[in-house]
Order: structure tokens, then C-alpha cells, then sequence
């Protein structure tokens, strides 16, 4: 921006976090007083006796009078915000959640307080902001109250954001939210490439154990005595690990599945190139899969004579080696120009290796804030949909009108069909009724695979007509289906809601196609309950979610129920064609006590089970609330569609999985802290959500919470890096897991105990 001829008093990331770290420049300080700009209680009260009286009697019904007391000091508003030069760099406030929790277990409709109005009032009207510009994936802005579409100035996005022209850096990862900001808060997005990928890994004791199993394949050949020794060995170490099988076979299938689990390597810099190893590991990892060509791997495993789709469920030393031969192969591309294989596939690389090292987002960012045309893209998950790139560009998703895709439906069915089996195979009968979590997000990202869900498990087809623009509903004949028909409660977002409206009247129209048909009702379980009208379910017209991470991370309450309670509060909105968010949560309850099973699909490779907040406040909160009006837990399941087949697991291994490959490995932890004070609060932030999904289902286990002291705590190379880049993360880390011996989920010993109050003080300490 300096080159560009603006003042910016500011030279290194470092020297801003000390600015606001340091200098107080804090939404709800905790440790020192508070510093920023500092706005007159009576210019700030003038301001507001101007909004539509509406507006003015909904943030005084809830906040009080203004100033009100939230962030105020001496008769003055607090701003987290400083001037550097001619550039204004603030700290978005808080939505007040955590001020005042009890609003989450009453308060559908929740204004912005009044330190929210002033901060925007004083970026448009004082500081006269020529563009406003908001950083990260995503703020709070575009989710305050208000209309979903077309929105008026009583409409607390328009009001807040004014006529000020309003640039978004956004994750490319993240069409749905995306979305959002564009319809609600007139947002141009630049959007800014994923992290470069890369795979797990074994480290550790998971390393010991994979180099027994093959000392002990090795002894079968020449020794069955070692042989039988070291498979003793391995069970036991299988066993302390938490390793899964029946035998070394299936524990090595497991540990295999482990090393090459994809994840994301630290955080991205805009504008910063991916190194050209990063590239090289990206692209062996796109060619895993089947796309308009065959996976390479596949070809390679061809020109061996093995089955390939084999050998991904049996074998992973063949993989392993698959993956080192493709991987050298693009390796001997991008660095001689010298590739022996079929041309398609050396398109494809440099389609997507240019984009990557030679990364044009900080030249975006800065024709959009000089008010030139930022190019659109299509947004998605990297992997799933390497058309992406380049980034840099205005997101846009695609014609939602071609939801759900033939494919998308397909693997929809076989989702359900899945579920289905696995349910009846464990209980000897089907489930009559099933819960389904449905976001904007994933139906984006997988073209409706859960979609294709919910209508299998109705026994219901789609008959496109007019060119694939529109759809009819055909029912599968019940002795064609070969099963009963499912009943399902359909939990949606809020983003889903305003993105895909006609999808919800699809649904609703299969609903009420078969609670129609004549068929017994031991074959047809929503003709079963055809006395409840609803079937789709979510917040109330405005709202976006249960709001459950507001309570997780203020630790603001009591006892599980109390998050049912908020997510039922919140839920218990109706959706259908001509019902748009009623109030109905008599039905709500009546639907969820007959709930058996619930799932939801896991669809992008940058997000695991204990990476998101989302997953534990909809599907947690959903199981949880099923739970507690049924009186007993349902099956939770994770339909996982990242990889090269789709594998639906409990969340139990879900929650494993994401803890070995991210949250315990040295290799992801260790990229997160190169990121310093940032990738600190990352690691922070997962800690929350082990602690979202122990209260919400019940199935982090007493182990993984032992596993995190251990690694963030107790082991002081980590405890040691974390004090230094971000003490804070640390802090938080360890209240947390403090936390989960006071509600239960974790037995420390004494030794544990001591050690970490200990360091939880001496923190306190240093921080005050």
C-alpha cells in the first residue's frame, strides 16, 4: 500500500500485533486496560437518536440506553481501533454473546450493541472511510439481523455498512458464507488461496507401531516364533494407541489410513506463492482422484496389474508407493519439463501449478480498493475443485437451479443406503426416523450430495426436463426400493435457507409426495407420522445458527440439556413451500423423540471433525437435543466424501482421526506455530471444540483429552512455544482442558493436576 502512494504508518505484522496485543487495543480486556480511539458518549448518542426508531427500540430493548455499559470508560465509547497514516485498522466488536450469554437461551433476534453502532458509525463518518475493508473468513457483519435479501435501512447490515463501498477478503474455501456477505452487506470479494496441503503422516509411538508390522511381515516369511512375539507386540501397542482392527492386517489398513490423511500445512499469506515442493505435494495429492480423466495413480496401479480400488481399502504400502512414483513424476515435470505419461495430465499441471506460483491476490486486493473490476471465480473446496484458481477474484458459486447433480444424487443414495445397512446389520431393522444436517456450505461444495440423501432415504428419484433446468419427483416403487421408506428430520442453516430456497420446497414437495402414497406404514414411515407437517427445520428468518459456540467458549453453562435447550430454542423454525420460518416447536420435539440416527457429511479436506465449530453446534447440537427429549443418545454418524471412495464412520472415529492427524501431530502443530501469534489461536480454538463435542456427543474420550495435556502442557517444547508466540492461546489451551476435569470428561492424576494449575498460574501471572 506505501508503494501504492498510501500512508501507512505501520511496517511489519509484528509491530501491529504489539499495537493492539500489547497496547490494549482489545474487544473485552481481561488483562490490562483498555486503549484505541475514544468516541464522546454524546457525539456517539447524537448518532443514534438519527436511526428509524425501529432500530433505536430493539438495541435499547436489549443493550439499555446508549451508551450503555459494554466497552464505555470516563462518559466514553471504547473503539479497538487505531490510525496509522491514512489507513484505519480495527478489531471488529464483539456481538455481545459473551457479555450477556443468557440472550442465547432467549433472544432469537439479537441487535448489535452499542459499541457495535459506533464502530461503524465512526469508520463511515469520522475516520470517513473511502472503502471498508474486512479481513478473514468471516465476521459478524452480514449475520446481524435483518432481511435475508433485499434488505432496507432498517436492516442492520445495510445500516451498519452504509453506502461505504465495502471490499472482503474471503477464503476461497467458502462460497456459502461468501454468498452471504455479498447479498447482505454488499460485499466485492477478493478471495485468497487455502493453505498448501500435504498428508499426515506417522509420528512417534504410531511410527513405532507401523515399523512393527513390517518386522513382523518380514518375520513371517523366515521366523514364525518372532513372528508370533512381535504380533503380541503390535496388538498391545495397537491397543495404547487406540488403533482399531481385528487383526494386523486391518490395524495396518487403519494406520495407513492415518499417514495419508490429507491435511492443510499451517495458514496462508495473501499474496504469498506457494514454494514449488508445495506445489508438487498439492498436485500428486489432486491426481489421487478420478476426474474428467482417470486418477494417475490409477493408471499406475494399472500398469502393475493391481486393482486400485482394491487396494485403497487393503493395502497401504502399495499406496505409499503409488504416491511416491506420481509424486516423482510431477516433481521431474515441474522442474525439467520433462514428462512421459499422457498429455491430459500435463495439462492439467500447468493449469494448476501456474496459478500457485505466481500468486496474484495482494495485486487484486489493491485494484479493488482503487475501485477497479475484480474478475469473479468460482469458489470451492481446492482439491474437489482445482477450477478455482487462480484466486484473487470475486466469488461466486454457481446456477443453483442444477442442485442436486446427477453424480451428487448418486452418491447421495449411496449414503443413505450406507447408513441404512450399517443401522440394520447392528439393530436387525431399519430406522423409522433419521436426522440430517444440510448446509449451504457443503451442498455448494458437493453439488447436494446430502440432498441426494435425504430423497434416497424417501425412496424418491429426480426427472430432469427442459435441459436439466427443471425437475419432477418420481417415486421408486417400494419393490424396487427394497426397503421402507424413511422418515427424516431435516436440520438446514441459515445459509442454506437464503441460498436455496427452491431446494427446500424440493424437499418439502418429496415429503409430502410420500406421506401421500398408499402403502402400509410399516413400509412408509413418513406416512407413519403424515399428523406432523413439517419436515425442515432451522432459525428463524434472519438468524444463522443454534448459536452453541457462544456458550462453549464463555463457558456460560451448567449442564448438557442446557445446550439442547439453546439449540431447540433456535431450530424450531419450519420451512416448506409457503412456510417460511414457523414457529413450531411442538413438532420439532414431537419428530426429534423418534430420532435414531443422525449424520451429516464431512466434504472438505481443509476441515476435520474437531477443526470447525459448526460440526459440534449442528450436529452435535442436534444429536444432543435428540438426546435429551428422547431420553437416549442416537447414532451419530460422518458421512466422509473427501476421499477417493466415501467411508461413513461414527463420530467417534472422526474425532480420532482429526486428534492423531491434526491436533497431536508434531508436523501440523509445528506449521500452525511457524504462523506464530495467529496459528497459536488456532490450535486454541480446536481445544474449544474438543470441548464442544464432549458435551454434545458424548464421545471424546478420557484418553484424547489426556493425549492434548500431554502434548500442548505438559511437554514443554510445545508449552514453551506456545508461552512465546501467543500466551494467550496458551492460557486458553490450558483452561480448557482445566475445564474438562471440572465437568468430568477428563481423570487427571494428581502429577497432571498439580502441573497444570501450575502453569495455568504462573500464566496468569505473566499476563497480568
Amino acid at each position: 500500500m506505501k508503494e501504492a502512494g498510501y500512508s501507512v504508518e505501520v511496517k511489519t505484522a509484528e509491530e501491529l500485533r504489539k499495537i493492539f496485543v500489547e497496547g490494549g487495543v482489545v474487544n473485552s480486556p481481561r488483562w490490562r486496560g483498555v486503549s484505541g480511539v475514544f468516541v464522546p458518549a454524546e457525539d456517539y448518542v447524537k448518532y443514534f437518536n438519527s436511526l428509524p426508531q425501529a432500530v433505536k427500540e430493539r438495541v435499547v430493548k436489549f443493550w439499555g440506553e446508549p451508551p450503555g455499559d459494554y466497552m464505555v470508560e470516563g462518559g466514553r465509547i471504547v473503539l479497538p481501533a487505531v490510525q496509522l497514516g491514512n489507513v484505519g485498522i480495527a478489531l471488529q466488536p464483539a456481538r455481545g454473546f459473551h457479555e450477556r450469554p443468557d440472550l442465547i437461551y432467549h433472544s432469537k433476534d439479537v441487535p448489535p450493541h452499542h459499541q457495535y453502532l459506533a464502530m461503524y458509525w465512526w469508520l463511515r463518518e469520522v475516520f470517513r472511510a473511502d472503502v471498508i475493508v474486512h479481513v478473514g473468513t468471516h465476521g459478524t457483519l452480514e449475520f446481524t439481523p435483518g432481511k435475508e435479501v433485499l434488505l432496507s435501512g432498517e436492516c442492520f447490515p445495510d445500516l451498519l455498512i452504509g453506502d461505504t463501498p465495502h471490499v472482503y477478503i474471503y477464503n476461497v474455501n467458502n462460497p456459502s458464507e461468501a454468498t452471504i456477505a455479498k447479498r447482505r452487506s454488499y460485499a466485492v470479494i477478493v478471495n485468497h488461496m487455502t493453505p498448501p496441503f500435504t498428508i499426515s503422516e506417522l509420528y512417534e509411538e504410531y511410527k513405532q507401531l507401523d515399523d512393527l508390522i513390517q518386522e513382523y511381515e518380514e518375520a513371517q516369511l523366515v521366523d514364525e516364533d518372532r513372528a508370533r512375539l512381535l504380533k503380541e507386540e503390535i496388538f498391545k501397542k495397537a491397543k495404547e494407541l487406540h488403533i482399531d482392527g481385528r487383526d494386523v492386517e486391518e490395524i495396518h489398513v487403519n494406520l495407513g489410513k492415518y499417514r495419508r490423511t490429507i491435511i492443510p500445512k499451517g495458514l496462508h499469506v495473501l499474496g504469498r506463492a506457494w514454494s514449488l515442493d508445495d506445489v508438487v505435494e498439492f498436485i500428486t495429492l489432486l491426481l489421487r482422484y478420478d476426474r474428467e480423466f482417470k486418477s494417475l495413480h490409477r493408471v499406475f496401479a494399472e500398469r502393475r496389474g493391481w486393482n486400485y480400488d482394491e487396494i485403497l481399502r487393503r493395502d497401504p504400502e502399495k499406496l505409499k508407493q503409488l504416491e511416491e512414483e506420481v509424486r516423482d513424476a510431477v516433481a521431474e515435470y515441474l522442474r525439467t519439463g520433462r514428462w512421459r505419461f499422457d498429455k491430459v495430465y500435463k495439462d492439467f499441471i500447468d493449469r494448476v501449478a501456474q496459478p500457485l506460483l505466481a500468486n496474484g491476490e495482494v495485486e487484486a486486493f489493491m485494484n479493488a480498493i482503487a475501485g477497479g473490476y475484480v474478475e469473479p471465480g468460482l469458489a470451492g473446496d481446492p482439491i474437489r475443485t482445482p477450477d478455482i484458481l487462480p484466486t484473487g477474484r470475486n466469488t461466486y458459486a454457481f446456477d443453483p437451479r442444477l442442485i442436486p447433480s446427477d453424480v451428487a444424487y448418486r452418491r447421495g443414495v449411496e449414503i443413505a443406503e450406507s447408513i441404512l445397512r450399517s443401522y440394520r446389520e447392528r439393530y436387525g431393522r431399519y430406522p423409522e426416523v433419521t436426522g440430517v444436517v444440510l448446509w449451504g456450505l457443503e451442498t455448494i461444495r458437493t453439488r447436494g450430495e446430502t440432498v441426494g440423501q435425504i430423497l434416497a432415504y424417501l425412496g424418491v428419484r429426480l426427472k430432469r426436463r427442459y435441459g436439466g433446468w427443471q425437475w419432477d419427483l418420481e417415486v421408486i416403487p417400494l419393490e424396487q426400493l427394497g426397503r421402507p421408506r424413511i422418515d427424516v428430520v431435516v436440520t438446514i442453516s441459515g445459509m442454506f435457507r437464503d441460498i436455496f430456497p427452491h431446494l427446500i420446497e424440493l424437499l418439502d414437495d418429496a415429503f409430502r409426495l410420500v406421506a401421500e402414497l398408499d402403502e402400509p406404514e410399516d413400509w412408509n414411515f413418513v406416512k407413519k407420522r403424515r399428523h406432523i407437517r413439517y419436515r425442515i427445520f432451522g432459525p428463524k428468518p434472519g438468524e444463522y445458527a443454534p448459536h452453541l459456540p457462544q456458550l462453549i467458549e464463555s463457558s456460560a453453562w451448567n449442564e448438557e440439556a442446557d445446550l439442547a435447550k439453546a439449540y431447540i430454542f433456535h431450530m424450531s423454525h419450519a420451512y416448506g413451500r409457503g412456510a417460511h420460518g414457523v414457529e413450531t416447536r411442538e413438532q420439532f420435539e414431537a419428530l426429534l423423540r423418534e430420532v435414531e440416527v443422525v449424520s451429516q457429511v464431512r466434504d472438505s479436506h481443509l476441515h476435520d471433525i474437531v477443526d470447525l465449530d459448526h460440526y459440534y453446534e449442528f450436529l452435535g447440537g442436534l444429536a444432543k437435543s435428540v438426546e435429551v427429549v428422547r431420553g437416549r443418545r442416537p447414532e451419530i454418524l460422518v458421512a466422509d466424501t473427501t476421499g477417493e471412495y466415501i467411508e461413513v464412520e461414527n463420530i467417534s472415529a472422526s474425532i480420532k482421526r482429526g486428534l492423531i492427524t491434526r491436533l497431536l501431530n508434531p508436523k501440523w502443530i509445528e506449521e500452525m506455530l511457524k504462523a506464530g501469534y495467529h496459528g497459536a489461536q488456532h490450535i486454541a480454538e480446536r481445544v474449544d471444540n474438543l470441548m464442544g463435542l464432549s458435551a454434545t456427543t458424548g464421545k471424546v474420550e478420557d484418553w484424547m483429552w489426556r493425549r492434548v495435556f500431554q502434548r500442548y502442557v505438559a511437554e514443554e517444547k510445545y508449552r514453551e512455544w506456545l508461552r512465546r508466540v501467543n500466551p494467550y492461546a496458551l492460557h486458553s489451551i490450558a483452561s480448557r482442558i482445566h475445564e474438562a476435569y471440572k465437568r468430568g470428561y477428563w481423570t487427571p492424576t494428581d502429577e497432571e493436576l498439580k502441573l497444570l494449575e501450575e502453569v495455568i498460574t504462573s500464566l496468569e501471572r505473566e499476563l497480568e
